[in-house]
């Protein structure tokens, strides 16, 4: 291909592909509740410091506490820790619920398809935190201006509200 051919190609745009809009929105799901985490725990800091799942938990159980106390389910500490930590460091003590729970997660981010995504809807946990996510206010500020038209926005938009349903 010449490099004249490849400037009337025309970029692809963040909108056409609802494989690109769901991954988009889980990463920003991820970046959302990783930020909210290390505010209540001020995970960064102690992240190389943590041995072993149990104490990450904790932190997560925390987290919980301080800024979804609404919560119904008791085992959400669980599900946070696996969002927030997808690729769990292979020298931490192993929990294996932690462990399979982490890897649909990372899965999902990496390694999307849409039965993957069922996987991780099936757990009420999971659709629980993305719904009170896909709720925020100025979400579309939040994923980022990353569409390149009015119809990708759109996209975006319906696919949200798509998801919301699901959850």
């Amino acid at each position: 291909m010449s490099a004249r051919s490849l400037c009337l190609t025309k970029p692809k745009k963040f909108g056409d592909r609802p494989d690109v809009i769901y991954k988009t929105i889980l990463r920003s799901f991820k970046k959302y509740y990783l930020s909210e985490f290390n505010d209540v725990t001020d995970y960064k800091r102690k992240k190389r410091r943590i041995s072993n799942h149990s104490f990450l938990i904790d932190m997560a159980n925390e987290y919980v506490q301080d800024r979804i106390p609404e919560s119904e389910y008791e085992d959400l500490g669980l599900f946070i820790t696996a969002l927030v930590q997808p690729k769990l460091p292979s020298g931490m003590e192993s929990n294996s619920r932690l462990m399979e729970l982490s890897n649909i997660v990372c899965e999902v981010l990496y390694r999307f398809n849409k039965s993957k995504m069922n996987d991780l809807l099936s757990y009420p946990q999971f659709s629980f935190i993305l719904k009170k996510f896909l709720s925020i206010p100025n979400l579309l500020e939040f994923i980022g201006e990353k569409s390149s038209s009015p119809e990708a926005t759109q996209n975006l938009t319906a696919q949200i509200s798509f998801l919301a349903e699901r959850c």
